[in-house]
């Protein structure tokens, strides 16, 4: 058995062992077609975003559908009657106003959350009391969700800028 390994190690380390063959290249004619321009629908299959679009009508369509055969706007408005709101509240100029609001409370928020984040990682790197105390915040706060701690907040900040 050892022998017939060291025969087929020796053959793989022989390059000799394989013999060596060469091609002619083939015409161009007897290959065939080489690149065929594809159909219309062929194009717009491959087309990522005409698929997403597609995708994204047939949802509207379904929405506006089951929406009409429902009959109640207040539980289930239709796409278009959706589509009417949203324009008049970009028309009039109301939804712009309003994610400007929003957009601000954030960034405040966020400018807070930096500044107390980079004031308490100075105390913890400069003190050991800081040390101790980011150490247990952060036990403390690490294995809660986030969702969980947004009641929390709501109750200590409230809702929204004074």
């Amino acid at each position: 058995m050892s022998e017939r390994l060291l025969s087929a190690a020796a053959l793989r380390q022989d390059p000799s062992a394989r013999p060596d063959y060469e091609r002619t290249p083939e015409t161009l004619g007897t290959i065939g077609e080489i690149q065929r321009q594809l159909s219309l629908t062929e194009r717009l299959a491959q087309n990522a975003a005409f698929r997403r679009l597609l995708l994204l009508v047939a949802l509207a369509t379904i929405w506006q559908v089951y929406a009409s055969l429902l009959g109640n706007e207040l539980m289930l408005p239709t796409f278009t009657a959706t589509l009417a709101a949203l324009w008049d509240a970009l028309a009039h100029g109301a939804l712009l106003e309003r994610t400007f609001y929003s957009l601000k409370v954030l960034l405040v928020g966020y400018a807070i959350g930096v500044g107390l984040a980079g004031l308490l990682v100075s105390l913890s790197a400069s003190t050991r009391f800081g040390n101790d105390l980011l150490s247990t915040l952060t036990a403390m706060f690490n294995p809660l969700p986030a969702i969980a701690l947004l009641p929390l907040a709501l109750l200590w900040f409230g809702l929204g800028m004074p």
